[in-house]
């Protein structure tokens, strides 16, 4: 039998104290604390590496806390009717975060400056696809592309990315910089690799 949620639900399953009043945290649409979740406390620092993928995401170069919503109702009507978009219950704090399966028109073309940069396209490529879904049709190891989703160093990276891209309708290239005719470089925006998005959708479960 299914469990009932906040806010249908008042009182913490734990201990019995109300449950989201002033906006107080609610985890897991049940308990009012980590300690009646059975669970440690958040981390309180988005750019620590034991800060699990599910609970950030990458903005302007820097990680940071992903909104925590204590119900689906919370979530606003305008981004929950959005077929691109999803809702998942994170492992981490407790709370619902929103996820975007697709990339905006905008970025169908995006340089690629620092890993973190890979991470953050190979995630919303991946859409509702499972990790081990994307890495069977690929032919590697699921936990080398968590590694790359997570933003963590492996000597087979580049192999991985090399096979996981086209699956994902990713293609690879490098932004080179033209040289004037004394051998320096033509002043450019920043430097780095690009990732070129196809328009083939992002592998489906």
């Amino acid at each position: 039998m299914a469990e009932t949620l906040f806010p249908v639900r008042q009182r913490c399953k734990k201990c019995g104290k109300a449950l989201g009043r002033d906006l107080a945290t609610v985890l897991f649409g049940l308990y009012c604390s980590p300690s009646c979740a059975g669970m440690a406390e958040p981390s309180k620092d988005a750019g620590d590496s034991r800060t699990p993928r599910e609970c950030k995401t990458m903005r302007e170069g820097k990680w940071e806390f992903k909104r925590r919503y204590r119900s689906v109702q919370e979530i606003p009507d305008l981004i929950r009717e959005d077929p691109s978009t999803n809702w998942y219950t994170c492992g981490h704090c407790g709370a619902i975060h929103v996820g975007h399966s697709r990339l905006g028109e905008a970025e169908q073309f995006r340089m690629v400056h620092v890993q973190s940069d890979i991470a953050d396209v190979l995630v919303k490529r991946r859409g509702l696809a499972t990790i081990a879904q994307v890495a069977k049709v690929a032919g590697v190891r699921p936990i080398r592309l968590k590694e790359l989703e997570n933003g963590v160093a492996h000597p087979d990276g580049m192999a991985t990315l090399l096979k996981v891209a086209p699956v994902l309708g990713l293609s690879l290239g490098f932004g080179i910089r033209q040289r004037r005719g004394d051998g320096r470089d033509v002043p450019t925006r920043r430097a780095g690799s690009s990732v070129s998005v196809s328009r083939t959708r992002a592998l489906r479960p």
